[in-house]
């Protein structure tokens, strides 16, 4: 009688193993920084909308509270502060987030921070020392209406910042996105 013989593989040898490895680093390798790209932009379009949001909670309790309400910022971190312009918050740049009723202290997401100009973030692989005092981005009044035009900056150093664009008359806030040749 014969023997039966099998044809069929029992495992993989070790250079089957080792090329399947290689490719998957390589494959990573090739994505990682892809992915990190694409989640330090979506850090910044999510701060676009929290600051845009934030001016609009200013406004409304302004206009709500019958008292005029401040926006303001560190320079060089991502803090920034809402509370009325008398409280007497404004007189310490404390970084300690907090919320109260008159008062909401905030971060942006991690690695995004505020400058007062597009260079200021643009121009610099890493924040500055943060600031000495509270930048006052935008102050409303009790009929809605901001008190002066503004603009300022936020985003992760070294690449295009947005800008956020206070209308004083209006009190309307539009989030303008740079493009690489430093323009909006």
């Amino acid at each position: 009688m014969r023997a039966l013989r099998s044809d069929h593989r029992q495992a993989f040898t070790l250079m089957e193993i080792i090329i399947v490895v290689m490719i998957f680093l390589i494959i990573a390798a090739i994505s990682i920084p892809t992915i990190q790209s694409t989640l330090d932009d979506s850090r910044v379009t999510a701060s676009g909308d929290a600051v845009r949001g934030k001016l609009a909670e200013a406004r409304a309790r302004a206009m709500e509270e019958g008292r005029t309400w401040k926006f303001a910022f560190i320079a060089n971190t991502g803090i920034y502060q809402l509370a009325p312009e008398d409280s007497p918050e404004w007189e310490t740049p404390s970084q300690e987030l907090d919320e109260r009723p008159d008062l909401i202290r905030d971060s942006l997401p991690p690695g995004v921070v505020f400058g007062l100009s597009h260079e200021d973030i643009f121009n610099n692989d890493t924040a500055g020392q943060a600031g000495a005092g509270w930048e006052i981005a935008a102050v409303f009044t009790p009929d809605g209406a901001a008190v002066d035009d503004a603009l300022f900056y936020f985003g992760k150093p070294g690449q295009a910042p947005m800008r956020a664009r206070l209308r004083g008359l209006t009190g309307s806030v539009s989030i303008e996105t740079f493009k690489a040749g430093g323009t909006p």
